[in-house]
This record gives C-alpha cells, sequence and structure tokens, in this order.
C-alpha cells in the first residue's frame, strides 16, 4: 500500500513538474525552443537519417551560428527592414542565362533556382532523380549526378555565394572560398569560425582582420548581400495581406505538425527514462504554438487600420486579448514575450504591436498615450492666453468633447512629456 502511495505520488510530482515547464515554454524564445527540441532529437532521435529532422537540425546549427557571432541580436528591441525589392531567385537567373552553357544545363539551372527557399538554402525534398526526369522528359536527354551537381556548384558560387547550399556548413565554405584573401587566410577564417561554433574561443579572442572577414559571411541569402551586420532573426510569425486584411502564419515550415509526429513516435517506441518529460515537452510546444497563432491573429485583427497606415496604433491590453480567447492574461504576457514577426518590409518584435491605453476607467473611449498628447496639444493651441486651461478644465473638456475619461495628474504628466508648461506658466 505504501509504495503505490510513493508511486503516485511520484507521478503526481513528475505531471506537476512537466505542467510547469509546458507553461515556461510560452516565454521561450524562437531561438530557445529550437535548441530545447534539438536537445530532445539528440536524446531519442541520435540515429535518425529522417530528412526532415537532419533540415531542422541544421537549421538550429544556423541559429547557433548567429547566436554565437552576435548574441545580442533576437532581443526585444531588435527590428530589421526589409528590401522589399530583392528577388533572390531573379538574381540568381540573370547570372545563369548570361553563362556559356548548353540547353541542357540552363534547364538544369532553372531547376535547381527554382528548387532555391527564401532564405538561400536549396528545397530539401529536390531530389536529383526529379532533374533527371524533368531533362529527359523536356529534352529526350538523359544526365548523371555529376552534371548537375556542376551546375549546382557554379549557382553556389553566384553573387550572393552560399546560395542553393544543403547545409549551412556547405554555404559557409563556398562564401569563405569567395572572400577576396588568400587560401592561408581563407583556411584560417574556416579554422576560426569553426573554433567559435564549438565555443572553443569567444569572438574577442579573434583578431580584427578575421573578425572583419567572418562579418562578410551570410545567413541569410534573401537578406542583406554580403554581411552579417544585421544578422537576420528567424520570426516566429509572418504577416501578410490579402486585400487590406492582415493574416498571420506560423513560421514553422521545419518544425510543423509531420516532423512532430515524427519525433512523437520515436519517443513512444523508446525505453529511455525520460520519456514522460519528452511527451510533456511535444504537448508544450503544440500548445505554444497554437496559442501563438490565435494571439498572433488577434493582434492583427485589432491593428488592421494601423497596419493599412490610416490610424495609429490602437490601445490592446493582454487583459482584452485574453478575454477575446478564454486564456489567462499571464498567458498572454508570455506569449509575447521574446517573439518576432514578419512584414513584407519589415521584422520587429510582437509586442511592439501592443499599445498600452492611458484611461484605466471601463467608461468612455479607450486611449493610447500618443493620441492622448495629441489631444491635450490641439486643446491647449485653441485655449484663451488670457485664461489657460487648468488640468482639470482639460480633463473636463477630454470627456465632454471625445468622450476621454482620465485623472488629472495623467492629464499633467503626459502635457508635461510634449513639453508644454502649467496654466500658469502659460498665461499672459
Amino acid at each position: 500500500m505504501k509504495q503505490s502511495l510513493k508511486q503516485k505520488q511520484k507521478l503526481s510530482l513528475n505531471l506537476t513538474l512537466n505542467l510547469k515547464k509546458q507553461i515556461e515554454l510560452l516565454s521561450l524564445s524562437g531561438f530557445e525552443i529550437r535548441s530545447n527540441l534539438d536537445d530532445l532529437i539528440n536524446e531519442f532521435c541520435k540515429e535518425s537519417n529522417n530528412k526532415k529532422i537532419n533540415y531542422f537540425k541544421d537549421e538550429v546549427l544556423t541559429d547557433r551560428i548567429r547566436n554565437t557571432l552576435s548574441p545580442n541580436v533576437g532581443n526585444d528591441s531588435y527590428q530589421l527592414a526589409i528590401d522589399q525589392d530583392i528577388d533572390l531567385r531573379k538574381e540568381l537567373m540573370d547570372q545563369l542565362v548570361i553563362c556559356p552553357l548548353k540547353e541542357h544545363e540552363i534547364l538544369i539551372g532553372e531547376i535547381i533556382i527554382d528548387s532555391i527557399l527564401e532564405n538561400g538554402r536549396l528545397d530539401p525534398e529536390l531530389q536529383y532523380k526529379d532533374i533527371k526526369k524533368i531533362v529527359k522528359e523536356d529534352l529526350n536527354l538523359n544526365i548523371d549526378d555529376l552534371q548537375i551537381e556542376s551546375i549546382l556548384q557554379l549557382i553556389q558560387n553566384f553573387d550572393p555565394p552560399g546560395c542553393a547550399y544543403r547545409s549551412i556548413e556547405e554555404s559557409l565554405r563556398i562564401q569563405i572560398s569567395n572572400l577576396d584573401v588568400n587560401k592561408a587566410k581563407q583556411k584560417e577564417v574556416m579554422n576560426s569560425l569553426t573554433s567559435l561554433i564549438n565555443k572553443e574561443i569567444k569572438r574577442e579572442d579573434l583578431n580584427s582582420d578575421i573578425q572583419s572577414q567572418i562579418d562578410k559571411l551570410n545567413f541569410n541569402q534573401g537578406l542583406n548581400y554580403g554581411s552579417n551586420e544585421n544578422l537576420y532573426v528567424r520570426p516566429d510569425l509572418v504577416a501578410y495581406s490579402q486585400k487590406n486584411v492582415w493574416h498571420v502564419s506560423l513560421n514553422d515550415e521545419f518544425m510543423n505538425k509531420e516532423f512532430l509526429e515524427v519525433i512523437r513516435k520515436t519517443i513512444e517506441s523508446s525505453n529511455n527514462k525520460k520519456v514522460i518529460e519528452a511527451k510533456s515537452f511535444i504537448r508544450g510546444l503544440e500548445r505554444r504554438q497554437k496559442t501563438l497563432f490565435l494571439v498572433g491573429q488577434y493582434i492583427l485583427n485589432k491593428q488592421r487600420e494601423y497596419l493599412n497606415k490610416i490610424t495609429n496604433k490602437k490601445p490592446i491590453a493582454n487583459k482584452e486579448i485574453a478575454e477575446a480567447l478564454k486564456i489567462s492574461e499571464s498567458t498572454v504576457s508570455r506569449i509575447v514575450k521574446n517573439k518576432f514577426i514578419q512584414f513584407p518590409d519589415k521584422l520587429i518584435p510582437l509586442k511592439e504591436l501592443l499599445q498600452k491605453k492611458v484611461n484605466k476607467d471601463a467608461t468612455g473611449r479607450d486611449v493610447t498615450p500618443k493620441e492622448l498628447k495629441d489631444y491635450i496639444t490641439l486643446l491647449i493651441s485653441e485655449e484663451n492666453s488670457e485664461q489657460p486651461l487648468s488640468d482639470e478644465k482639460l480633463s473636463t473638456l477630454l470627456t465632454t468633447n471625445y468622450q476621454i475619461r482620465v485623472a488629472r495628474r495623467t492629464i499633467s504628466k503626459y502635457r508635461e512629456e510634449v513639453g508644454i508648461g502649467s496654466s500658469r506658466a502659460r498665461k499672459g
């Protein structure tokens, strides 16, 4: 009886700890989530040759290299403007057509370039047998792997070098071979980068010349050609507009349901003692992704007019989101933390789309700090200089004219923030 009680207590404790960890997953950044999932894969899927697992592991390695070279990229203040004119495939295709190649070589190149993902990686689903089949059907010509490989290598050395890569290591090797330095220096850069990745040295241990060469390497050929100065953060969400209606999607093409199902089946067939913990992590990850999607879509719907450049941001608080989605405020607070959303023209922290409201009163119209400052400035600009409006009077006018209910001390705070003096200072 006592043994049974001990087992129940132990199971209960495990469930409690695992539930706590699931909640903690909500606030982790995408980089931290992928790193934890990579650890789980190393525990349960070490011997797997599954393409999806290998693809995921290489993407995690890319993230870790970025984080090693620039640990501050990805903090909550990071923002990146995106050049919408850049079309990586077009850039590569323009270089392909001016190469002195035969008809079938051009066709091979077109297939390869068309199979390059937005970040510059070659689609892992593309197989040489598919290319051979297309060439046979279109030109009635049989080709071999060496011919395909030679065209692939040609494209990989186009500008920007390292595109159409099958692993981040391959891309970096190609980029380093294209640096305008001698072979000995290229080897030194490669060795230094390897030591950095393996945490054998720190960036500050490198001499300035090697650092400057590493800074020329790129980890997302779809952006920021020729430099990692603005190292790209992998967004958690991607936003897109259709007829001025904004939608959001999870940026989880390498961490989707099919991939997680492969991991889950491997875990369930394992005798590893950490099975319960691993299953809990997967459940927590799925919960995180679902909640992130719902919160992201709600925020975009709320800020639709702002995103369409019609109005300023609307006030939106965690409580409002929580009530609308029937989740807790703490869940909302965690899910918007350390998350990034990509728009066609920029990459920003998700929390940038939130805007607090100044008025705490449930009655009256919601107003943001910027809007309140604008209203205060407007009212004061129209006042009689001989009888300037007191903060109390401003509060009354805001309620009467604009249905905005705010306290006198709130008026005083934001009046001072826009550099406007008190009524006594403005008199005369």
